[in-house]
């Protein structure tokens, strides 16, 4: 009888440790997009739950079987997975910021194509600069920096412990506002390319009053976009390189904030 109690209670820890695995690895750019199949996702995260559960310790309190209390701890699983994937979510979503920006300075604000991770009509530019971005994510090794942070969860907020506390919000807020400087970096030197081309076109149209500014602004503000953009991958490489480097601090007082409320 004690043997098959410790096995449910382990079978338990599996369990929650696989929904807050599950949870933050579906916020994973390109594994948590809808190209990839729920079969594909259902077994990462199961596997990599059965690695952490033998070396994630947390013991569950008495009254664990009670449905009041599954419920409560399933749901404080899911505010972690939400919170931490969230964060990490807002690292692409300021590259998406960048690329729409693009593409309306440019002008291929029009020009818009299905993008095959968010499923929802995304402009050239901002597919563009979402696989490069993609592609750099994995090659400074990001996905292994949400790997840590999921383990790392669970020292701090063991299971039925998250807590909203008060300064979450105000670091949430700070995330975002940090996800809209970060997405203007990214397109700053496009966009300040194109606001000289616009201003020498009005300057231009104001002395040859003959030209048809409307459709000869349209190829030279999109060579000198394409132009200054592939010149100023070094930037947008290094850009994008520190703000992921840095969500390790951010997603680490998120933490301390859910463990602590």
């Amino acid at each position: 009888m004690l043997q098959w109690d410790i096995a449910i209670q382990q079978a338990w820890q599996f369990v929650v440790v696989l929904v807050r695995t599950a949870v933050i690895l579906s916020a994973l750019p390109l594994l948590g997009g809808r190209i990839v199949p729920k079969r594909i996702k259902i077994g990462l995260a199961a596997a990599i739950s059965v690695i952490l559960t033998p070396v994630v310790t947390f013991t569950l309190p008495p009254n664990w079987l009670e449905p009041a209390h599954l419920v409560m701890a399933l749901g404080s699983e899911i505010l972690v997975g939400l919170v931490l994937g969230f964060a990490m979510r807002l690292v692409m979503a300021a590259v998406e910021l960048a690329g729409n920006v693009l593409g309306f300075q440019v002008g291929f604000a029009m020009a818009n194509v299905l993008d095959p991770v968010s499923q929802v009509q995304t402009p050239v530019f901002g597919q563009l600069m979402t696989v490069l971005a993609t592609l750099l994510y994995f090659q400074i090794d990001g996905h292994l920096l949400v790997l840590l942070a999921l383990g790392s969860s669970f020292q701090l907020i063991p299971p039925f412990g998250a807590h909203l506390s008060g300064p979450l919000l105000p670091d949430v807020t700070g995330l975002v506002q940090r996800t809209y400087e970060t997405g203007m970096r990214l397109a700053f030197p496009v966009m300040a390319a194109t606001f000289l081309v616009h201003i020498t076109m009005g300057v231009l149209g104001r002395l040859v009053p003959q030209m048809n500014m409307l459709l000869t602004s349209f190829p030279i503000t999109i060579g000198v976009g394409l132009l200054v953009l592939g010149l100023g991958l070094p930037f947008f490489a290094l850009v994008f390189q520190e703000s992921v480097l840095g969500m390790e601090v951010i997603l680490w007082e998120l933490l301390q904030g859910l463990g602590h409320g």
